[in-house]
């Protein structure tokens, strides 16, 4: 995925909650290549909220996973998917 022009992308989001179930699909391993593909490689080079979200869902993902040797708690993880995606339907 290359660095995308600012300039050319789009402020907000109108599929917010659709992406963000992507996003976790693609990082969870689930989504098809396709919709990896798509996801990545189009969507991201336009819409900027999009594009951050992904950058901080895999930064977070990535400190969990120096900073933490267990699993971390399902309710833990379940409340801060529901952050997420309530400050994006802000």
């Amino acid at each position: 995925m290359s660095t995308p022009d600012p300039s050319k992308m789009k402020l907000d989001c109108p599929e917010k909650n659709e992406c963000l179930k992507m996003l976790q699909l693609i990082l969870d391993g689930e989504a098809t290549a396709d919709q990896k593909d798509h996801f990545l490689k189009h969507h991201l080079e336009e819409c900027m909220p999009c594009y951050k979200n992904y950058h901080l869902e895999v930064a977070i993902r990535q400190l969990l996973k120096t900073k933490c040797c267990q699993d971390a708690p399902q309710q833990l993880v379940d409340d801060i998917k529901a952050k997420v995606i309530q400050n994006l339907a802000s």
